[in-house]
């Protein structure tokens, strides 16, 4: 695995740190967890395991076989030694005697030379003699020799040029290849290995080291400051809650390069061509002209390899600071106590005395300056490291000389060097580290995977008590031990129809990892470990191969155990990349809602210089193309500027202000560290859905992050994007330093990649975060209803029904979405006849909160309330939510059902499509009859709303943040245009986008495939989003779905072998009611004004919450409430949804 310098960590970029096993309570969803991980791909346990024995061999000075991912041969390392090469004599590659030419060839050609030379001279004589006879005169006939003479002269000057020529050229070639060779073949078997190259020495690098180290930025390095953070972070004991490192300094005292030599490819030394040499994507089976350019060059390009041997050997230091400033050191600050509790911090001064180590380097060349790009390094062994540490107090020693201390800090170091131990790497972007350059202009993730789940059949019960299984299906890479999608729980079915789609990232690694697409079922248990019931894998590189072009396939589930489980899954994937910029968008880089006086200046416009090649530079003037809604987006918080908390008042000072004095200081320097600052760490949501969290920046005015994610964004023209700052807090809840909201349609006007400052709103505190955001489009095209947001709100106008039961009259209505408890009811009093219609209608529309949405079904429940209590379900009607568009409002029908023996289990929880197709159910359809059509009048609005409350995760203080943070965004005016289409969609989009394929592909684009039998496609085709949805449908058109015609059925030997609409509405009525709020409100009224005031006043620690007793009051609450909760949540049965991504 490739680590990667800068990149966020996350479950592709794991943070070093020290595996320490603890005992803990039973819980069973963690024990669900460590079932999968040991059920993943063996190798990829048989290699942890490896890596272990490896480092404590490594550790006990034992000698290691690898292969060196540098070059790719076979070979062994060792640790460093902790003395230096103790020769007195450099080597030189100058002091060899150089390979003999091959004398052969230089005699055959002078020899060949030399007749030619001679034939020609032979001929010129005769023909002259020849030509002298004809002649009389004796002067005549001297004069025609001179012809010949100098005929004569001229070839034999020639025939020594050349000859002297190709000797020097020989002699070059010879000093070429002992260069190449650079060593001396030992062992006499025609090859010079690595271990016979020679390592010379490089005194003119380590002068140039010696001239700018002291003069280097320190600032530089602040990445790899943030990095070695997060190792230490992720390595200290519990008792030690965060850890910062308050400065870095190199000191005067430079660290050398030893010896330096240069290593062809394995796959090249036999030929000594690099042309020649094996093609890395055909062993990976990858045509090349199946990827872009760019993945291609990433992938396989041009390279030169590297050893070198470096040292550092800090100067003897005394007490004095002085002294100790002139070797490398830094000064880290250790918060300890108990996290949220209580905590002090403990300074620490830690001075670097020795290293020694090799490394190997992988230079990727390219032909623009600086021609390196990606660098990707390799230990050759563990580094010897010797460092001291001392507590900032007099009374305190070396905590190096302390054996317990000592132990744990040289374990940490060699667990974090031995991440980078050959043969596993570290990842550099040299290119963008010398231009100084710390945005990305590119994704790390080539394209993605686009899975549609369609059902499972002829599973097996796992539970020896129970009569069918509760199954869930998740998606995994085989070398990947979480989940990155999981499927609803269909209780008590053994063969599950799901209908849900997944988009999982794929990156470089993936594929040079040969890692495959695994489908995981399993059967869910409420107070046991789950079971797995089965799993089938597939190739993402075959996928990659097809690219564009979806496949629909049943696959057989194979046992992870020796038992046989019988059963299948069908499924549809394709694998779609990154579709290069439009042209045709190109703009100068201006804002266009600027002043024409403003937009022309340079500091309005976005920065160019820093683009490294073309696609970056078309990234940073090109807008993303609104016929490809969907693609790659990338966020990442790089840092915040003068963060402080506000002070109201004289706050800071304490005390009554005096007459005449100001009421609140002015904008004063910021100290980057002291008392009194915030300890800040980031949240970002997309979408209303929490998808990323940092580390916290202990009590700092300048964090600096450098941390994000990306994600696939359906439809970037609707979508957006909150960043919230928080600070965490001892013994009272994390407060909202402030929020960022950026809607993408109104941040991508210029370009595909914008970096700027923004304020912090609508919180405690004050400040500017910087923040980057680039949208890369991938060729996926997805269907109207998929491009939606997966948390709205349903509301539901009237319902009316045709049917033959002649008792729906008498029965109310009952609505609820499957993944919410709320409920609504209509009174059987509301029921009108209109025709042949029964209709169900109310004053005000009936609003259901919903989340999940793409995996939610709304129930519509007729039930006889004719007695004194609600008798038993009469029929029911069931819409999937995935097959409605956002903010389409209209009639959408729906089957009625009515089941014969009275359970509609079946049918709340497994697929129905609107037209009622049940030929992809088993012998159950034969239970449930359709017995007419439910007709509802809708409108999904996404985003959350108030109807929210309730559903948000968690409880205490996560529901307490999670709503503050929405009361925040709402009273500043950020969710008035949640979800609107801002972006006009051209009508003609098919023609274009079939010009356009032919513009690049040189091929006419096929039909479009629908999947006939499960969905069809949205229900709502009505205007939604300021355009007709059916239109778009059959404009946009879809390339993500097929046919269950075209379907692939494998046999088991194949698989072996292989919401601010609706509070406008609701605030409009309210000032709508009376004269327009003129009239005076009573009791209960005037009490629920007080209340929300308090609110407001409490969201800003105002009113009694400015005192911090009642804060704390507020947190002891709010904590209770949290371990009620996951008492409450550790035995309920829920599928294994991948986490929330965090830095550490």
């Amino acid at each position: 695995m490739a680590h990667k310098l800068a990149e966020p960590y996350s479950g592709k970029n794991p943070v070093p740190h020290i595996a320490t096993k603890l005992t803990s309570l039973v819980n069973p969803q963690k024990a669900t967890d460590a079932k999968a991980q040991q059920l993943q791909d063996h190798s990829v346990h048989r290699e942890e395991k490896q890596t272990e024995r490896n480092a404590r061999r490594l550790a006990k000075g034992h000698i290691m076989h690898v292969t060196d991912p540098t070059t790719g041969e076979e070979l062994d390392i060792c640790n460093a030694d902790e003395d230096p090469d103790v020769r007195s004599k450099g080597d030189n590659v100058l002091h060899q005697d150089f390979p003999p030419p091959n004398w052969k060839e230089h005699r055959d050609k002078v020899v060949s030379i030399t007749n030619t030379s001679i034939g020609y001279i032979s001929a010129a004589f005769v023909a002259s003699f020849v030509f002298s006879t004809l002649l009389s005169s004796a002067t005549a006939r001297v004069l025609c020799l001179l012809p010949p003479a100098f005929l004569s002269y001229a070839l034999l000057f020639r025939m020594n040029k050349a000859t002297e020529a190709d000797f020097e050229q020989r002699i070059w070639h010879a000093e070429r290849m002992r260069g190449l060779a650079a060593g001396s073949d030992v062992d006499g078997d025609g090859k010079v290995t690595d271990k016979e190259r020679m390592r010379e020495s490089a005194e003119w690098a380590n002068a140039v080291i010696r001239g700018l180290w002291p003069i280097l930025n320190t600032d530089l390095f602040s990445s790899l400051v943030d990095m070695l953070e997060d190792i230490m972070q992720s390595s200290v004991p519990t008792f030690i809650h965060s850890v910062r490192i308050a400065d870095l300094g190199l000191g005067s005292n430079a660290g050398r390069i030893t010896a330096i030599r240069s290593l062809p490819d394995a796959t090249t030394r036999d030929t000594g061509d690099p042309t020649k040499g094996e093609d890395s994507l055909a062993a990976m089976g990858i045509d090349a002209d199946t990827i872009s350019p760019d993945d291609r060059e990433v992938l396989d390009g041009d390279h030169v390899n590297l050893e070198v041997s470096f040292a550092y050997q800090g100067l003897p230091s005394g007490q004095s600071a002085e002294s100790k400033a002139q070797n490398i050191h830094l000064l880290v600050e250790f918060f300890l106590g108990m996290k949220g509790v209580y905590g002090f911090r403990v300074p620490v001064w830690v001075e670097i005395t020795g290293i020694v180590g090799t490394a190997r380097a992988r230079l990727q060349l390219i032909p623009d300056p600086p021609f390196v790009k990606t660098t990707l390094i390799s230990l050759m062994g563990l580094p010897r490291i010797t460092m001291s540490a001392v507590p900032l107090s007099r009374a305190l020693p070396n905590v190096m000389s302390l054996p317990f201390i000592s132990g744990f800090i040289s374990s940490a170091l060699d667990t974090a060097a031995a991440e980078y131990v050959a043969p596993k790497s570290l990842t550099l972007d040299l290119q963008r580290l010398i231009s100084g350059d710390d945005i990305k202009k590119d994704t790390e993730a080539i394209g993605v995977l686009v899975v549609h789940i369609h059902r499972a059949t002829g599973i097996k019960k796992m539970d020896t008590t129970g009569s069918s299984a509760d199954p869930y299906v998740t998606l995994t890479f085989s070398r990947l031990e979480k989940p990155l999608y999981s499927t609803r729980i269909i209780k008590g079915d053994c063969n599950p129809v799901y209908e849900e789609t997944a988009v999982l990232l794929v990156d470089v690694n993936t594929v040079k990892l040969r890692e495959k697409l695994s489908f995981q079922l399993w059967d869910s248990d409420r107070m046991s470990v789950d079971d797995m019931m089965g799993f089938a894998e597939v190739d993402v590189v075959d996928f990659i191969r097809q690219r564009g072009t979806p496949t629909r396939r049943v696959s057989p589930l194979s046992s992870p155990d020796s038992q046989h489980r019988p059963g299948s899954i069908e499924y549809t994937v394709g694998y779609y990349g990154k579709w290069p910029p439009n042209k045709a968008l190109s703009t100068d880089g201006s804002d266009p809602s600027l002043p024409d006086d403003l937009r022309a200046r340079p500091e309005f416009k976005e920065a160019r210089s820093a683009a490294l090649n073309d696609l970056e530079a078309a990234v940073l003037v090109t807008t993303p193309d609104p016929e490809w809604p969907s693609g790659l987006l990338s966020v990442q918080v790089h840092e915040i500027r003068d963060l402080a908390v506000k002070t109201l008042g004289k706050e800071r000072r304490g005390g009554k202000g005096r007459e005449g004095e100001k009421g609140q200081d002015e904008d004063e320097d910021t100290a980057e560290e002291g008392e009194g600052l915030p300890s800040s760490y980031c949240t970002i949501s997309l979408n209303d859905e929490l998808v990323y969290e940092t580390r916290v920046k202990p009590i700092t005015s300048s964090p600096i992050f450098n941390a994000g994610t990306e994600r696939f964004v359906r439809d970037w023209r609707k979508a957006h994007v909150t960043v919230t700052v928080k600070d965490s807090r001892l013994r009272e809840n994390d407060v909202v330093l402030g929020t960022v909201f950026l809607k993408l349609s109104e941040v991508f006007v210029n370009a595909s990649e914008v970096t700027r400052c923004y304020s912090l709103e609508k919180g405690l505190g004050t400040g500017r975060v910087r923040i980057s955001l680039l949208f890369r489009p991938v060729e996926a095209k997805l269907p109207p209803n998929l491009l939606g947001f997966d948390t709205g709100t349903l509301e539901i106008r009237d319902v009316s029904v045709q049917s033959e039961l002649g008792d729906l009259a008498k029965c109310e209505i009952r609505l609820k979405t499957t993944t919410a408890e709320a409920e609504e009811k209509l009174s059987r009093k509301t029921v009108e006849r209109r025709g042949e219609k029964l209709v169900w209608s109310t004053e005000g529309a009936s609003k259901l909160p919903v989340r999940q949405r793409y995996a939610s079904a709304l129930l519509i429940s007729f039930r006889d309330a004719s007695g004194f209590k609600s008798s038993g379900r009469k029929a029911l009607g069931v819409l999937w939510l995935r097959d409605i568009v956002d903010r389409a409002e209209g009639p959408v029908e729906v089957s009625l059902w009515r089941a014969k023996d009275g359970d509609y289990s079946r049918l709340k929880l497994n697929y129905v499509p609107p037209n009622g197709d049940l030929s992809y159910w088993d012998s159950d359809n034969k239970k449930i009859e359709r017995v007419g059509i439910v007709t509802l009048d809708l409108v999904f609005w996404p985003g959350i709303s108030e109807k929210h409350h309730e559903m948000l995760s968690g409880a205490g203080s996560k529901k307490r943040a999670a709503w503050d943070e929405y009361n925040r965004q709402k009273s500043a005016g950020f969710r008035d245009a949640i979800g609107e289409l801002a972006t006009q969609v051209p009508q003609d989009h098919q023609a274009s986008s079939s010009r356009e394929t032919q513009e690049r592909d040189g091929e006419q684009m096929g039909p479009e495939k629908t999947d006939e039998t499960m969905t069809d496609g949205p229900v709502n085709t009505q205007e939604g989003d300021d355009e007709d949805a059916g239109q778009d449908e059959e404009g946009h058109g879809t390339n993500t779905i097929v046919s269950a015609d075209d379907v692939e059925v494998e046999s088991q030997a194949q698989a072996d072998g292989e919401s601010g609409e609706e509070e406008q509405d609701g605030e409009s009525e309210k000032s709508g009611d009376g004269d327009s709020g003129k009239k005076k409100r009573g009791v209960i009224g005037k009490i629920k004004d007080w209340r929300q005031h308090e609110k407001e006043l409490h969201r800003d620690h105002r009113g009694i919450m400015q005192f911090k007793p009642a804060r704390t009051a507020e947190w002891l609450k709010d904590n209770v409430e949290d371990g009620a909760h996951a008492v409450k949540e550790r035995f309920k049965m829920k599928a294994r949804h991948p986490d929330v991504e965090t830095e550490v």
